[in-house]
């Protein structure tokens, strides 16, 4: 029987959305020096007026017109990224005076790796919560391939994915002289991907919200939550 100990963290992103906040176009600039105080190394990679991406040591960022964005790592402590949450919202939200959350997200994205593809299926077909009933519907008479949970009242919202898949895993960026050695780590990987979604529905004050608190109180639910799926 599957656990969620089996799966390796792939992705863990925090995103939350707000109004149009048009203070972007002035206080860019300020964000990300007043982000160089916590994070390392950090460098822009793209920037626009209604957007921008940089990265340092301890993830990737996104600053838009509607909503700001932080991946961390992916073997980054849960403590530590809800820390990084917190400086990293609490100092874009600062300078671009935002004061009501429309949509908070946390997205976990974990990955067990299995020898073949075919392994992966025979792994998601085998979980208590997919009944033969439920994988053969619509026809599918082979087991399927992924399978996808919704959940979500007036307050917050949850989707579980599970998926049988095989990932390409390729190095982009990388000096001329280092792209023989880049080739010899691109690879294919075949495993079944566990992608959980939470996210608040209802608008949130912004000084309602510690981001520290509940990004690390979240990600408990969320493996409390999927160890509960795996397991039926």
């Amino acid at each position: 029987m599957l656990s969620v100990n089996d799966f390796k963290t792939a992705s863990v992103t925090c995103e939350v959305r707000h109004r149009e906040a048009y203070l972007i176009y002035d206080r860019t600039g300020h964000i990300v020096e007043n982000l160089r105080e916590f994070f390392t190394d950090i460098s822009v990679t793209s920037a626009s007026p209604p957007q921008t991406d940089f990265r340092s040591n301890e993830g990737n960022f996104t600053i838009l017109l509607g909503a700001s964005r932080l991946t961390c790592q992916p073997n980054t402590k849960p403590e530590n990224f809800a820390k990084y949450c917190a400086y990293f919202f609490n100092t874009t939200f600062d300078q671009l005076n935002v004061a009501v959350l429309t949509r908070i997200g946390l997205r976990h994205i974990l990955r067990r790796e299995s020898k073949t593809l075919e392994e992966a299926k025979e792994a998601l077909a085998s979980l208590p919560s997919l009944s033969p009933k439920l994988a053969k519907r619509f026809n599918i008479l082979r087991p399927a391939t992924e399978m996808m949970f919704r959940w979500e009242d007036a307050e917050i919202g949850a989707v579980v994915r599970l998926r049988a898949e095989t990932v390409e895993i390729k190095v982009t960026t990388a000096p001329p002289e280092l792209q023989e050695e880049v080739r010899k780590f691109e690879k294919r990987v075949h495993g079944l991907t566990l992608d959980i979604d939470y996210y608040t529905v209802a608008p949130v004050e912004r000084d309602q919200w510690n981001p520290e608190e509940w990004v690390a109180e979240k990600m408990r639910v969320i493996r409390k939550e999927a160890e509960g799926m795996l397991q039926g």
